[in-house]
């Protein structure tokens, strides 16, 4: 293998760690996270970011 292997398989390897740190963060999420379109979205209990 040569270093420029070595880099893809890097970037892939970080990607997928983003990848399920999201699908970890947001596994409790019954919805699509498009709050505009839902309408349940008055009695959303999605914390939000101040």
């Amino acid at each position: 293998m040569n270093p420029l292997d070595f880099i893809v398989l890097l970037v892939v390897a970080v990607l997928f760690f983003f990848a399920a740190r999201y699908a970890w963060r947001h596994r409790n999420h019954p919805c699509g996270g498009d709050c505009s379109a839902c309408p349940y979205h008055r009695d959303c209990q999605k914390k939000e970011k101040k």
